[in-house]
């Protein structure tokens, strides 16, 4: 499969919007627990292909084997008529009590933009352009499709339609509002103790980020997530799995856990969230990081053996 990214001279300086998935800090953190269980063979294959990429929104710094999957969200700062992969973020299915109905509705959407970028990773005509491509945005599609709420609607485009309050963000830009899809991309650093709801860490900004694997608090984060969740203790992984297999997993905890109980708000009104619900969320969505990180190194080392 064939892309064309043309980057006109005007958009150049501009910086990323928040990421619309696992927030930048999530996606880099699924990075950094891929590259810690890959081998030296298959970083080095990333490395070599991923810095080849347009680094103009990556603060001019060459994106790495942790900030490339943060590409695809890097860019949405081009104007909506040429970002291309919007649909490819996600697999939403209609919520039900317990999730057991999910079905795959036609493509494009992320568990075929996965088989597409496997297929072109696989082809031994696909050029290095093609293949560096493919590899940024498949390391991006990992990471999303653990998200629950990107495998679930409750008829609110994956909680974007379900607004709240409560959670003290830090860096939700003045466009984006505080909606139950924006919270499940930061619930990994938010947690809720003593009737209080609190941010642990903070997501570093495009310059901050990590010029390195092994660099930064994304390493020191993804240390202690890979301690809390140790591989053999996670059943997700004692089978392989497909990608559809892995978007089911995330639609079950999206009827099951990604909304707060009770009905869904009606038009303007405006839930707010409890410390209890936050609590359960962050080991969630952090058990969800470490899953995800996993896989994708698997699939790099079966890709560049």
């Amino acid at each position: 499969m064939k892309w064309r990214l043309l980057l006109p001279c005007a958009l150049l300086g501009l910086l990323p919007v928040a990421a619309q998935a696992w927030d930048a800090a999530g996606h880099m953190l699924v990075g950094e627990i891929a590259w810690e269980t890959c081998t030296p063979k298959a970083r080095e294959a990333v490395r070599e292909l991923v810095s080849t990429i347009d680094n103009h929104f990556n603060h001019g710094n060459p994106y790495n084997f942790v900030t490339i999957c943060c590409w695809m969200d890097d860019l949405r700062s081009l104007p909506r008529e040429q970002y291309l992969w919007s649909k490819w973020h996600y697999v939403d299915s209609e919520k039900t009590d317990d999730g057991k109905d999910f079905k795959l509705p036609e493509p494009p959407h992320v568990v075929w933009a996965i088989g597409e970028n496997l297929k072109t990773l696989k082809d031994p005509a696909a050029t290095k352009e093609d293949r560096a491509k493919a590899v940024g945005m498949l390391m991006h599609w990992v990471g999303d499709i653990h998200q629950p709420l990107h495998a679930t609607t409750w008829n609110d485009k994956g909680g974007n339609g379900y607004t709240i309050m409560g959670v003290p963000f830090s860096d939700t830009l003045g466009r984006s509002s505080a909606n139950l899809h924006t919270y499940w991309d930061k619930a990994f650093r938010f947690d809720g103790k003593d009737g209080q709801i609190f941010e642990m860490w903070k997501s570093p900004d495009v310059e901050h980020r990590p010029k390195a694997a092994g660099e930064t608090i994304i390493a020191e984060e993804a240390a202690k997530l890979m301690k809390q969740f140790p591989r053999e203790s996670l059943d997700e992984l004692k089978t392989k799995g497909t990608a559809e297999d892995w978007a089911r997993e995330s639609h079950v905890l999206g009827c099951t856990k990604a909304y707060p109980p009770g009905d869904h708000p009606h038009d303007t009104e405006v839930r707010k969230l409890e410390p209890e619900f936050v609590h359960q969320s962050q080991e969630i969505a952090s058990r969800r990081i470490v899953v995800a990180g996993y896989r994708l190194g698997e699939l790099l080392n079966e890709l560049f053996p």
